[in-house]
C-alpha cells in the first residue's frame, strides 16, 4: 500500500491521538502516545480488513507507524520501543496512571510477547 493511502487512512486517527496526548501546544505526553500507537498496531494485526488493510499492507503500516513514532517520541523510536516501554517498570506505572484496563493491558502484553520474543513479567 502506498504511503499516501496510509496517510489518508490513518492520519485522522493519529491527529486525534496527538490532540488527546497534548498537555500544551508544545508538549505531548509521549507515554500515552506510545500506548495509543501500540494499540493501533495490535488492532491492525488482529483484523487487517477491519483496519482498512490487506494482510500484505501490514509491513507498510508498520513502517508508517515507526515514522510517526520517531517524529513524536524521538529519533530511533519504533513500535518495538513502544512495547519495550509498555512492559518496563516505568511503562507499567504509566499504564496505572492512565488507568488502562486489565483487558487492554492483556492485549498490549500479548503483542509485547510477540514483538519482543519473550515472556512478560506481570
Amino acid at each position: 500500500m502506498e504511503l499516501n493511502h496510509l496517510k489518508r487512512l490513518y492520519m485522522p486517527a493519529i491527529d486525534e491521538i496527538v490532540e488527546r496526548c497534548k498537555i500544551t501546544d508544545e508538549f505531548i505526553d509521549k507515554e500515552k502516545y506510545q500506548v495509543f500507537l501500540a494499540t493501533i498496531w495490535g488492532n491492525a494485526v488482529i483484523d487487517p480488513i477491519g483496519a482498512g488493510l490487506d494482510e500484505t499492507d501490514l509491513e507498510s503500516l508498520h513502517d508508517f507507524l515507526n515514522i510517526e513514532i520517531g517524529q513524536v517520541v524521538g529519533p530511533g523510536k519504533t513500535l518495538t520501543s513502544c512495547f519495550e516501554f509498555i512492559v518496563s517498570k516505568k511503562g507499567r506505572d504509566s499504564l496505572d496512571r492512565q488507568r488502562v484496563t486489565a483487558r487492554h493491558r492483556t492485549f498490549l502484553d500479548y503483542f509485547a510477547r510477540l514483538i519482543l520474543g519473550r515472556e512478560i513479567d506481570p
